[in-house]
């Protein structure tokens, strides 16, 4: 399974929130917290936006045609055309954080010191579907907001977040601490 270590700030943040979702009773509408999940995700990829064109990229790997994630980039791209861009087996150095839907955060690289300025460390292959594809579609230099639907992140499992959620993150990936090629 395909993860990354939450921090303190996270596990916080979700057992609050499921607190406040009445968790310790099981009171709480799933089905409705899927359904919001699902609508927000189609909702974002359909958003037009002032110039007529759609908010969010769609982006399928060809490596998982079933995860589709969307990306709404932040930076001009041709600018960044010409950097690297992460393999699946590279080290990277990224600053994100991480929200559901309705805009409460439960994980940043702001809370983590391990490597200064907020950068959090790893590879591509280490993370949820959905955030692996996203990173190895960007450009060292790249910042973007993607969102991830619940089948392409935790999909029903998650021992810190609310199963079921549809993420979105806002990552800046800074450099490439070490480039791997891939296996022939």
């Amino acid at each position: 399974m395909r993860y990354f270590i939450p921090s303190a700030v996270a596990i916080a943040t979700a057992a609050g929130l499921t607190s406040c979702l009445g968790g310790d009773d099981n009171s709480y509408d799933y089905a409705e917290w899927i359904s919001e999940n699902e609508n927000y995700f189609i909702r974002m990829q359909d958003t037009i936006g002032a110039d007529g064109n759609k908010v969010f990229e769609k982006i399928t790997p060809v490596w998982a045609p079933s995860v589709s994630i969307l990306a709404q980039w932040h930076n001009d791209r041709s600018l960044t055309a010409g950097n690297l861009v992460p393999m699946d087996n590279s080290t990277v150095d990224i600053i994100y954080e991480g929200k559901y839907y309705n805009g409460v955060t439960f994980d940043s690289s702001f809370s983590q010191t391990t490597y200064g300025d907020s950068i959090y460390r790893c590879k591509p292959t280490d993370m949820i579907s959905g955030f692996w594809a996203m990173l190895t579609n960007m450009h060292v230099g790249d910042s973007v907001t993607c969102v991830i639907p619940s089948s392409a992140g935790y999909g029903a499992s998650s021992s810190s977040l609310m199963p079921y959620s549809t993420l979105v993150f806002n990552i800046k990936l800074k450099s490439i601490y070490k480039y791997e090629m891939a296996n022939k």
